[in-house]
């Protein structure tokens, strides 16, 4: 579809025909990462959306970000890429200048573009954020009565526990299905020296555990210890037990690995004893598995 009129006759029909939550995306043909949608909210209006972009890919220049500003358009976290940026509108009118506006002034696209229409729908990613936002209260209850006092929390929002020596992290996730990961890991060990021994090592390691695993970040040179809970509604005992596999499992082992292997332990990087510093990717991120 290339004709401006017929482009935006066909957008005005397709925005007519959504049901809340929604989505008629227009996409200049060959560039994916200009999409702009339209969606319908919950409660029936119009929002202009220009998607969040998982981290496997770029992210909006700067200059884009800036020009959504100047536009009125918001951002629920400008820092994270994975964030849209949105615009309520008043009608289908405005929805489709908009839309046109933003693939010609921010995008650098001509009018006579030939542009493909995607279809979806947010409910998913509306549910699975309302399921999060239920277990992160229920991981905040919990924490509190493990450490007496509310937790902090780091730059991705997950939540640090000093148990003993260890440092152990709740991480809530939701998958793009609307499911429920709560994972709960530590670093044992950085800077170790990454050799097939080391690998063979963790995966007997593993293969005897009855909870929880060894993970290595070959890139980072650092060993990670989790367990993984599903669905928001898991049970306090579920949580703590998780909290003290990881924790205890970490203890015991992170002093033995950095004897065999080399490095430090993490409580060592965390005391300042060392030129070695936190990895910066947690076990699991990247490839656009969670929202």
């Amino acid at each position: 579809m290339s004709d401006p009129a017929a482009a935006r006759a066909f957008l005005l029909s397709e925005i007519d025909s959504l049901e809340p939550f929604d989505f008629v995306a227009l996409v200049p043909g060959g560039r994916p990462l200009h999409m702009v949608e339209v969606t319908r909210s919950e409660a029936g209006g119009l929002e202009v959306r220009v998607p969040g972009r998982p981290r496997s890919v770029p992210e909006l220049e700067a200059g884009v970000r800036s020009a959504l500003r100047e536009r009125r358009f918001a951002s629920e976290d400008p820092a994270d890429p994975g964030e849209a940026w949105v615009r309520g509108v008043g009608d289908r009118e405005e929805a489709a200048d908009l839309v046109f506006r933003l693939l010609a002034e921010v995008f650098g696209e001509k009018a006579d573009v030939p542009l493909d229409v995607g279809h979806g729908s947010h409910r998913a990613a509306h549910e699975a954020k309302k399921k999060l936002a239920a277990a992160r209260h229920r991981i905040e209850i919990i924490v509190a009565e493990i450490l007496g006092e509310r937790a902090e929390q780091d730059h991705d929002g997950d939540y640090v526990l000093p148990i003993g020596d260890v440092h152990v992290m709740i991480a809530p996730r939701a998958t793009p299905d609307a499911q429920v990961v709560v994972r709960v890991f530590a670093i044992t060990n950085v800077g170790v020296t990454v050799s097939p021994e080391l690998g063979l090592f963790l995966a007997r390691m593993n293969f005897g555990l009855m909870f929880g695993r060894f993970a290595l970040d070959v890139e980072h040179q650092s060993i990670w210890f989790d367990e993984t809970l599903i669905g928001e509604r898991f049970r306090e005992e579920e949580l703590r037990f998780a909290v003290q596999t990881v924790s205890a499992t970490a203890d015991a082992w992170d002093d033995r690995l950095q004897q065999m292997f080399g490095g430090t332990t993490y409580q060592q990087v965390l005391a300042g004893r060392t030129i070695e510093t936190p990895p910066p990717k947690k076990p699991g991120e990247g490839i656009g598995q969670y929202l």
